[in-house]
């Protein structure tokens, strides 16, 4: 479900202009699901994607832990030391949120800047 959840992510980006650079990029133990090149303002955008099937335990971005954004921030800086020629790029870490209903369908949520 949560792959699903991230091909769902990646549309809705992709439909903003932003160009996909990564997919579950990972920098020691750290790990971002998506990285996306926004060329028209020379930013660099981290995505966590959460997918859910209900909201027992909340709505699925509030899952996102400071420990999680702490390894998303220090996966990011790794990933622009392996690619200097973002290094003058601006950063930007965005969560997408994916809540499927009983009937298969689903809301999404992009909160961008969220953290």
């Amino acid at each position: 479900m949560g792959k699903f959840g991230e091909k769902i992510a990646e549309k809705l980006i992709k439909k903003k202009g932003f160009k996909l650079l990564e997919k579950n990029y990972r920098f020691l133990r750290c790990e971002i699901d998506l990285i996306f090149l926004d060329k028209k303002n020379n930013m660099i955008i981290f995505v966590e994607v959460k997918t859910r099937r209900n909201k027992k335990f909340g709505e699925p971005e509030e899952s996102i832990t400071h420990f999680k954004q702490r390894n998303m921030m220090k996966a990011a800086q790794g990933f622009v030391l392996n690619n200097k020629k973002y290094e003058n790029y601006s950063l930007r870490f965005d969560t997408v949120s994916v809540l499927f209903s009983d009937n298969n369908e689903y809301s999404v949520n992009h909160i961008e800047e969220a953290f």
